[in-house]
């Protein structure tokens, strides 16, 4: 590293030293409000208390997550736990993001590290004697950097690090760097944690209670807290009956929680979207401009698409390009988890023959695509099915990706009229979800319970008012499954 790199990097350490806290109350306030904490924050707060009370093994975290999911915020909200409540020095916590790094120098996240701890510190890896907290934003534009926190977490037991990045970097990783990493994925929010965010309510044990119900067939505690949530929202002040269309439209980020005008909420929609494609993608594959506009012809497609199989040969035909490109471009959605995919109930081997149904992270981004390109031809209720029915898969998605739960895994019914969902755990026979929109009908789950042996099945639907159970039927609003 050259003296004008040195200068210049030494100005950006002392910038981001000096302005971080000052800069503390607008990023984490609105209107003079301050957000509220999502559970990733209290997790993270756990493991610094720890960490400052001498638990030195888990000390190297990483936050994969869409843009605009949260991420940031959560790194602002850790930095002012620490600054205000801990009371450890700011020259004692860097923050910065990758993508601002390399604008403004050619260092690395490695060479900066270094670099503050001999300037800022006197010292190095080795001889710190002291606690330092890395906070680094977009670590994914930097190739290295997992092998840099491997090799930061092993010669030092003095630093407590956390990355954020594209959902790509739960993915890209070093092998070695996996043993040392503890990785929280950080999701879309859930209606129960956009209460919280948005309006302080704690909507309880609500995402467990509807756990069992899926997974255990139990109802009455999830009756119990839907009736009880119902009625609260009643009396939250600024609460409106509007609140959940807005949120399954428009919502599932904080960028857009507290937007009231749909159409910035649609723009800064398009702009995570436009970022995965045109930022994100390219850190993880050398892909070109016809690339790009492939990859936009797909999510025009996908989310047009009634939810169904859909072979690449059919996606190659309707961009113009080669199956092997649209293999490339899905693989990288699906790493940024922009995209996701379920495949159908059968054995691994005919699984890998058959085709994939594809989803969105939300349905809001669905919905935003189709407002800025274009609706194909469907009534208002055929479309509003079709949103409905990603809102539930992406739930699935998400449940099944938290760290927290146990595993299980979700397929689609290839059977002609089959469900659309088989849950899964273990060893035990599947569960049949189908979600209904205008239609309650409940012959498809039937056939399902007695084609699979089921205990029960589970009807998703808007024409149910409250959780119900008949005979071997689950009913749920999808309003109340959303709390999930």
């Amino acid at each position: 590293m050259d003296q004008e790199d040195k200068n210049t990097l030494n100005a950006f350490i002392q910038n981001q030293i000096n302005n971080i806290p000052i800069t503390l109350n607008d990023e984490l306030s609105y209107k003079n409000k301050p957000f509220n904490h999502r559970t990733d924050f209290h997790i993270m707060k756990e493991h610094v208390d720890d960490f400052l009370n001498g638990d030195n093994i888990n000390r190297y975290f990483v936050l994969p997550g869409l843009r605009g999911v949260g991420k940031t915020t959560l790194l602002y909200q850790t930095y002012e736990y620490l600054l205000k409540e801990k009371e450890i020095p700011p020259n004692h916590i860097l923050y910065f993001s990758c993508e601002t790094l390399i604008k403004v120098t050619k260092c690395d996240i490695f060479e900066t590290i270094n670099h503050f701890l001999k300037e800022f510190h006197q010292s190095n890896l080795r001889t710190l004697n002291r606690e330092i907290f890395l906070l680094i934003d977009e670590t994914h534009f930097d190739k290295n950097w997992s092998l840099t926190g491997k090799i930061i977490c092993d010669e030092s037991k003095k630093i407590f690090m956390i990355f954020t990045g594209s959902s790509a970097i739960s993915l890209e990783y070093h092998s070695d760097a996996a043993r040392r990493m503890l990785r929280y994925q950080i999701s879309p929010l859930s209606y129960s944690q956009h209460l919280n965010l948005k309006f302080e309510y704690n909507a309880g044990n609500i995402e467990q209670a509807l756990s069992n119900l899926i997974f255990n067939g139990e109802i009455d505690e999830a009756k119990k807290l839907e009736h009880q949530i119902g009625m609260d929202l009643l009396n939250i002040i600024g609460y409106e009956s509007t609140d959940w269309d807005n949120y399954f439209k428009y919502g599932g980020f904080p960028a857009v929680m507290n937007d009231d005008n749909y159409r910035i909420s649609l723009k800064k929609l398009l702009y995570s979207i436009d970022s995965v494609i045109e930022k994100d993608l390219k850190t993880l594959h050398n892909i070109n401009q016809n690339s790009e506009n492939y990859a936009y012809r797909m999510l025009k497609f996908l989310a047009q698409k009634v939810p169904g199989e859909i072979s690449q040969n059919t996606l190659a035909n309707l961009i113009k390009s080669s199956p092997s490109t649209v293999n490339t471009i899905l693989e990288l959605l699906e790493k940024t988890h922009l995209i996701f995919h379920y495949e159908p109930y059968s054995s691994p081997n005919a699984r890998v023959k058959k085709s994939w149904q594809y989803y969105f992270a939300t349905p809001s981004l669905r919905h935003a695509i189709n407002k800025n390109w274009g609706f194909s031809p469907m009534n208002q209720n055929e479309y509003e099915g079709i949103l409905l029915k990603n809102l539930i898969a992406s739930i699935l998605f998400n449940l099944k990706h938290n760290e927290n739960h146990f595993d299980f895994d979700v397929f689609f019914d290839s059977k002609k009229g089959g469900v659309d969902f088989l849950v899964k755990k273990g060893f035990e026979n599947p569960i049949p979800i189908e979600v209904g929109h205008g239609d309650k009908s409940k012959r498809q789950v039937i056939n399902a319970i007695n084609r699979y042996d089921s205990d029960y099945g589970i009807i998703i639907s808007n024409t149910t008012s409250n959780i119900e159970k008949k005979d071997n039927i689950i009913y749920v609003p999808y309003k109340t499954f959303s709390l999930m």
